[in-house]
């Protein structure tokens, strides 16, 4: 799914965060910009968005410190700035698309622990030695 957000539009983005630490939520889609000689449209940066500790992002990973519902990229009334010359503008030519709401989904909001590797691994190792017991006799 692809997100298409006005020069000047809000955004907000909530989520369920059950994962302490270090978390990559990167959203897909365009900034559009009328202007006078046509339709202009730019791939989403981080840049363009607030992160869940209302800083302006660099990156899409975000350290999240709190779990629970909260809102985790927004934008309001076309803020953060981000200069003209640092986004890859392309006129769009043809029939101008009609604005819907679409609820979106980040890419990646929560990478699950493994905690299930070790215990596996210590497991393996066990049965691997045995059968090599059970082989050398």
């Amino acid at each position: 799914m692809s997100l298409t957000l006005e020069e000047d539009e809000s955004f907000s983005l909530s989520a369920y965060v059950d994962s302490l630490g270090d978390q990559r939520i990167a959203l897909s889609g365009y900034l559009v910009s009328h202007r006078g000689d046509g339709t202009y449209v730019a791939p989403l940066i981080p840049q363009l968005f607030y992160g869940v500790n209302g800083t302006q992002l660099q990156t899409w990973r975000q350290n999240f410190t709190a779990t629970g519902d909260q809102v985790i990229l927004s934008r309001s009334g076309g803020l953060p700035k981000v200069p003209r010359e640092d986004l890859y503008w392309r006129k769009v030519e043809g029939a101008e698309q009609p604005k819907t709401e679409q609820p979106v989904t980040p890419v990646v909001l929560a990478e699950a622990p493994n905690y299930w590797i070790i215990p596996t691994l210590v497991l393996g190792a066990g049965i691997a030695i045995y059968a090599i017991y059970r082989l050398s006799k």
